[in-house]
């Protein structure tokens, strides 16, 4: 049993090192030199090791991505905020989704720059855009139907002004994200009343 137990550590303490390197490499903005042979590099492990927990460098992508939606808990949402009325949850939402725009800029700029001429990225970032309409289309139902728009113009309108890329064409609104969550919280309260 302790064995096992150690050699589970060991894993994700190799996981956690190769998501890191991964990281770090994607931060960097040299997308020509992201491949599994320089993460392997950075993390101190061996190209065999990489293919074990990523297979490729798509999985990579996946992996840093899904790390840093899970450790922001942007996968938690809506439930995070369904004890709050719809319009508290709405601002809560917004605010975090600024807080973690702001805070990953570093690695959501090149990856977001790069989707336009890499369909693999383009792919993997539409399924996390998918996921965050889901969410955001769960939300509007709980700010009800009053509104002059259709539902899906209001959706779209909302997707867009939550986006990364609205967030970060922010200028220097964008290095405030609790300001420019009010920004864009009202901007959706217009959309939803």
């Amino acid at each position: 049993m302790r064995t096992d137990g150690k050699r589970a550590a060991t894993t994700d303490a190799t996981r956690r090192a190769i998501i890191t390197a991964a990281r770090d490499l994607l931060a960097e903005r040299r997308w020509q030199r992201f491949t599994v042979d320089a993460v392997a590099k950075r993390a101190g492990v061996t190209r065999v090791t990489v293919y074990n927990q990523a297979r490729s460098k798509r999985g990579l992508l996946e992996a840093v991505l899904t790390d840093l939606t899970e450790r922001a808990r942007m996968d938690q949402l809506l439930n995070d905020t369904r004890h709050l009325d719809a319009t508290e949850a709405c601002a809560a939402i917004i605010l975090r989704t600024c807080r973690f725009w702001h805070a990953e800029r570093d690695i959501l700029r090149p990856l977001f720059g790069l989707a336009g001429v890499d369909h693999e990225v383009a792919a993997l970032l539409g399924q996390r855009e998918q996921w965050r309409e889901d969410q955001l289309r769960h939300l509007l139902r709980r700010l009800g139907d009053e509104t002059t728009f259709t539902a899906a113009d209001t959706l779209a309108a909302t997707l867009a002004l939550t986006s990364f890329p609205t967030y970060d064409s922010l200028g220097e609104l964008a290095d405030d994200p609790d300001r420019a969550a009010q920004l864009i919280n009202h901007l959706v309260r217009s959309l939803t009343t």
